[in-house]
């Protein structure tokens, strides 16, 4: 149904609100991750996730930080950080599409439809435009039938949660007490162990940088290198080095003439109001045709959002792109005539033809760049899949160098930098890539690599070039490193233990640092102290004593909640009913990540430990 409607609506813009790269997961998981058992990554229930599959999610996840972040990526985003949220967000993704088609929830075609068409980055000054929503899907490499999948999936997800979170309450006790507990007062006592100071007070021996070299000569060792040469195959480059002359476009277009594919349609400029009460738009009708004009009409009449705000102008189309109730009325007016009354499933609808086109046909001149571009796409991509298929072939033997290969097919060879199996540049800085020429085919049996895909539109095939092999460090060249390694371990079991002891005697009523103890009193609220710290003290119970806590900076805290005190009539603090409201939407979350929780623990899930495990 969906792809009928979609082929009529030649002008109309469907739009998807791109996200910030911020949050660049929100265009995976749409709900057909089903493939092979071969080389599986983790399974689900009755669905699997290959390798390869996840290696795609997470090359495309990457891109769009890198894009983000123009390329400098802050360290949190290891390769195993980035799998890692990957798989977490596709677990969710299948397991809750999973519960709501369990539980028998729908979404109904036109809900897509409505859903898409009210986006607003598919939209222009007139409306809908077709070309701005396939060049927003083809930007993020997605195409109609999978965004409206998406569209799906998070319509009958959100059903779920909304069918969960819409009935969660709170009663009046538990309301009283969760807003004494928001205002609630903490007394705390509390000293920092700062880790620089114990540092500048350790002593290295030259025995212990020794030992430390002596025990552990496996790491200090320099890493293995290799170059590679590799051919680069990408759909976009085939398709814009095609070649097309004058003489093949008009050709085409002569043959496409015959076929009356040039032949403009006639397009409308339309008025159009939409009343939801037939009382109001036979007084709309009658006042049209005393003379007010559309604007005046609809400011006065319309309640629909859409007319207001482009004040009884619909904008121009084509017959296929509008409702058949509008189109089948419009095409029997005259310019400046008003239609009768047409009544739809969305109320009341009046219309007026402004002008008209007329039936033309498009020139050779005006339709070139279109064939020329239609052409080179056509061919581009058809030959960019018979590479893929006569490669492959090809390479399964094993047989051919990367040279054979480049001639056979024109290809271009190019040669990469040195890179480890750990760190690489441009293509090579994907962990999926180095995995897969890192081997011992491609290393040591001099083989060339299986075919890499990047995307759905890029493949590279590899050859070893050159090969470094790791080679010891001397003590010399890592002394410096054992230095930084060994100070550091020294400092840490200094910090920890200094700190355990001082948290110990403090317990014991027997410490010399009582006087040293700097005082905390205050609320949540308080910006008079570290916010990190401030987190501590009101995340500890007070029947613990003293505790000693690392603040992450590698200093450590030692602290005692000694007293809280909650209010006593909480209808005299400020804003309670917006924390009572944050109250119930947390229980409401909650409560559906218990059931979320509740769903994911019951699920029978396989991971491929082996493969999971990877650096």
């Amino acid at each position: 149904m969906l792809s009928k409607i979609r082929d009529k609506m030649s002008t109309w813009v469907v739009g998807v609100l791109l996200l910030l790269v911020a949050v660049p997961l929100v265009f995976m998981g749409l709900g057909n991750y089903q493939s092979s058992e071969e080389s599986y990554a983790f399974k689900i229930n009755d669905q699997v996730i290959s390798t390869s599959q996840l290696e795609q999610e997470v090359f495309q996840y990457r891109q769009a930080l890198e894009k983000n972040y123009q390329g400098n990526l802050p360290p949190l985003y290891t390769n195993s950080f980035i799998r890692e949220v990957t798989v977490d967000y596709m677990f969710r993704t299948i397991l809750l599409d999973q519960a709501s088609r369990n539980s028998g929830l729908v979404f109904h075609n036109e809900s897509i439809l409505n859903a898409i068409y009210s986006t607003p980055s598919f939209r222009d000054e007139n409306g809908f435009s077709k070309e701005k929503y396939l060049s927003q899907l083809y930007r993020i490499g997605m195409d109609a039938n999978s965004y409206e999948r998406y569209i799906y999936q998070k319509g009958i997800t959100g059903q779920l949660r909304n069918s969960i979170t819409n009935t969660s309450f709170l009663t009046k006790n538990e309301k009283s007490d969760l807003i004494k507990f928001r205002h609630h007062i903490r007394d705390v006592s509390y000293m920092i162990i700062d880790y620089n100071d114990i540092k500048e007070d350790i002593e290295l021996k030259e025995k212990d940088l020794q030992d430390e070299y002596e025990n552990n000569l496996e790491v200090y060792r320099s890493p293995a290198y290799a170059k590679y040469l590799y051919l680069d195959i990408d759909k976009n480059n085939l398709i814009k080095n095609i070649e097309v002359t004058d003489e093949q476009a008009m050709k085409i277009y002569k043959l496409n003439l015959d076929e009356g594919m040039y032949v403009k349609p006639v397009v409308y400029k339309v008025n159009h109001i939409l009343i939801d009460s037939e009382v109001s738009a036979k007084e709309a009708l009658q006042e049209l045709k005393e003379g007010l004009s559309f604007k005046e009409v609809s400011m006065k009449h319309s309640t629909d959002t859409e007319t207001l705000e482009s004040k009884g102008y619909l904008g121009e189309f084509i017959l296929t792109d509008l409702p058949d109730y509008l189109s089948s009325e419009i095409i029997n007016l005259k310019i400046n005539e008003i239609s009768k009354i047409i009544k739809s499933t969305k109320g009341y609808h009046i219309v007026s033809i402004l002008g008209k086109t007329d039936d033309t046909i498009s020139s050779f001149k005006d339709s070139k760049d279109t064939i020329i571009k239609d052409y080179k796409k056509e061919a581009g991509t058809r030959k960019y899949f018979d590479l893929i298929d006569d490669i492959s072939e090809i390479n399964f033997t094993k047989k051919y160098r990367l040279q054979e290969l480049a001639d056979r097919f024109n290809l271009k060879i190019m040669s990469s930098k040195y890179i480890s199996k750990d760190e690489g540049h441009g293509i090579f800085d994907y962990e999926f890539v180095r995995t897969n020429i890192f081997t011992e085919d491609v290393i040591t049996k001099s083989k060339t690599s299986d075919l890499i895909y990047l995307n759905g539109d890029r493949f590279i095939i590899v050859e070893l070039d050159d090969y470094k092999n790791s080679e010891q460090l001397s003590y010399d060249d890592s002394k410096n490193i054992i230095e930084t390694l060994v100070l550091n371990q020294k400092t840490n079991s200094a910090v920890i233990l200094n700190s355990e002891n001082i948290r110990d005697d403090l317990n014991a009523g027997i410490s010399d640092e009582f006087n040293s103890l700097s005082s905390f009193v205050g609320s949540i609220d308080s910006t008079d102290i570290d916010e990190k710290i401030k987190q501590l003290f009101f995340n500890t119970s007070p029947s613990k004593g003293f505790v000693a806590m690392s603040l992450g900076s590698k200093d450590y805290m030692i602290f005692s909640v000694n007293e809280i005190i909650y209010p006593k009539n909480i209808s005299e603090i400020k804003d309670v009913e917006d924390y009572y409201n944050f109250a119930y939407n947390t229980r409401s979350e909650s409560e559906f990540n218990s059931f979320y929780s509740l769903f994911k623990a019951n699920a029978e899930v396989t991971m491929n430990d082996e493969y999971m495990k990877r650096d």
